[in-house]
């Protein structure tokens, strides 16, 4: 596969029972009391080598995950989807991160603990200045379904020069979209009014066992470390590829047609 690695597939935007929207608590009647074993599993079976766990403004669903998937090839990055003023953000640190530093640094973005795993709270803090606070711990910030009403910045009902603003943070590391087709536009920056560009991610935002791994991305790499997953994201025309790419043909990062 080259110096540049073997071929992954990961997802980047997986939620666990931590986030009050998740199956679990949407629909109590079916009991179904989804468990780390339970998501771990469902990982593997998608095929995934790699996952994000991104709960609504909370880490407090990691630790489990971790735990589980240690041994079994699965690697595990901590993460936290932040509500913020424009937008959901995506917050992926490296799988050494101590939980109880990102549980802090929550508090100090406003949440307080009984919001934890809520969505519906946010920080007063925009989109980008998380974005920056994100970097400052270490962290890639990956704006969230950019494309999708009412949390993706670009579709939001911000005014035209916030969303501009956000869109140029230089510490933004990608952009996830809910649009396959429109990875290239993006990629390229000929999306109107937002010429900067960027790489681009679709994630599965799993809110349930079997959604884990419905939206993967492929990426080139030798490790799956947070600063391969910045690297790959870099150089993201060569090493990341979605699904849809794969199968049709067109170059893709294992060195094919």
């Amino acid at each position: 596969m080259g110096q540049q690695g073997e071929l992954k597939k990961i997802d980047l935007h997986v939620h666990t029972p931590g986030s009050g929207c998740y199956e679990d608590h949407v629909v109590p009647e079916l009991n179904l009391r989804t468990s780390p074993e339970d998501l771990v599993s469902a990982a593997r079976v998608a095929g995934l080598d790699a996952i994000a766990i991104t709960d609504h403004n909370t880490v407090k669903g990691v630790a489990g995950i971790q735990a589980t998937a240690r041994g079994n090839g699965l690697v595990v990055w901590p993460g936290v989807e932040v509500t913020t003023r424009g937008g959901h953000l995506l917050a992926i640190f490296d799988t050494d991160m101590p939980l109880a530093d990102l549980s802090a640094w929550l508090r100090t973005l406003g949440f307080k603990p009984e919001e934890e795993g809520d969505g519906y709270y946010q920080t007063e803090l925009w989109l980008d200045e998380v974005a920056a606070r994100v970097a400052e711990m270490g962290g890639l910030a990956i704006a969230a379904h950019v494309d999708r009403r009412p949390r993706g910045f670009a579709a939001s009902e911000e005014a035209l020069s916030v969303k501009v603003r956000i869109h140029n943070s230089p510490h933004l590391s990608a952009l996830e979209i809910t649009t396959p087709m429109d990875k290239a536009v993006w990629n390229q920056g000929k999306v109107p009014n937002y010429p900067k560009k960027y790489a681009c991610i679709q994630g599965s935002d799993a809110h349930g066992r079997a959604e884990v791994g419905r939206r993967p991305v492929y990426v080139r790499t030798q490790r799956l470390t947070l600063e391969d997953l910045r690297e790959v994201l870099a150089d993201y025309e060569a090493r990341l590829r979605f699904p849809q790419e794969m199968d049709s043909g067109a170059p893709d990062p294992r060195g094919g047609k």
